[in-house]
């Protein structure tokens, strides 16, 4: 994975300290440039990485003669906040980020914390061109709550870009030809594009098919399936040789797109149909190798569309 540390100084206001055991009122608190309270940063979806935020506080005035501590924390509620100030944005999933480390501190003779380690996380699940915001606050200072901790919230904002592929939220499996066990075909949309898979029976011969509903009108330009790490492309067999690709808008007339080799790598294939607006998609493995040389299935363990 590729690692990205933002380090983020947060400076302090001006009020001075004038003792080194109990920091005054205001002393550490967030302070952007040009005294902004959003921080914002571009984020692409296309695929999954960890970004480390690296985030520091910083006392104002004199240096201590002594440790304190500085616990940084999300504020999720905050949101309502932020959509007064800057208007529509929604709150960054609780999947795609964790505080890695909160605690962090201002050694005696310094002014400056060590880094806190906020990741963010699994950005393909984000939606494209959607602003995110994830609010953070000091927590406390030295255990304290209130005090030299200002009650102020910073608002990390996060803009993505174009999608590697279309969010599946809203699909569904219409019908389809056959399953083994319960690997069935609600496998290929569950964004588990490795792991989980749709298995075909062992008594049914090929072709066999799904019928996916987007629940709205998608357009796209390809296709993408892939095969579950569990076959072990190529050895065992049970991958497709030829593949149909059918769309329509109602689920009733089809039109073909393409019939294609299977032609895998990396187990998976793009399949281009074009610029092509539909609200059904149907998947036909046309013909396949036999599994383990004995069984007539195929294993599929995604799809996607491509925008």
């Amino acid at each position: 994975m590729r690692y990205l540390l933002l380090l983020i100084a947060f400076a302090a206001c001006t009020k001075s300290s004038d003792t080194t055991i109990a920091l005054p009122d205001g002393s550490v608190t967030f302070q952007l440039n040009d005294h902004a309270d959003t921080m914002e940063i571009p984020v692409s979806i296309l695929k999954d990485s960890i970004i480390v935020f690296g985030i520091r506080a910083a006392l104002s005035g004199t240096t201590s003669s002594e440790a304190h501590w500085i616990n940084f924390a999300i504020d999720t509620p905050a949101i309502s906040n932020y959509q007064e100030q800057y208007g529509n944005a929604k709150l960054l999933p609780s999947d795609c980020y964790f505080f890695y480390k909160s605690l962090t501190s201002i050694s005696s003779g310094s002014t400056i914390s060590d880094s806190a380690a906020l990741n963010i996380t699994q950005q393909t699940r984000l939606k494209p061109y959607t602003t995110y915001v994830l609010p953070i606050r000091i927590q406390s200072v030295d255990g304290n709550t209130e005090g030299a901790g200002a009650d102020k919230v910073c608002y990390y904002v996060f803009k993505t870009g174009a999608a590697g592929s279309i969010s599946k939220e809203g699909w569904s499996i219409t019908s389809y030809s056959s399953a083994s066990g319960s690997n069935l075909p609600a496998k290929l949309i569950d964004d588990n594009e490795l792991s989980t898979f749709w298995t075909t029976n062992t008594t049914q011969a090929m072709p066999q098919w799904v019928i996916i509903n987007f629940g709205s009108d998608i357009t796209f330009t390809a296709v993408n399936y892939y095969l579950p790490t569990a076959l072990k492309y190529p050895t065992l067999g049970g991958y497709p040789t030829s593949i149909e690709i059918e769309t329509s808008m109602d689920g009733n007339n089809w039109e073909v797109k393409g019939i294609f080799a299977g032609n895998i790598e990396n187990n998976m294939q793009t399949l281009s149909t074009g610029i092509t607006t539909a609200r059904y998609l149907r998947f036909t493995v046309l013909s396949a190798v036999i599994y383990s040389s004995t069984y007539k299935i195929v294993s599929i363990s995604g799809i996607k569309l491509l925008p």
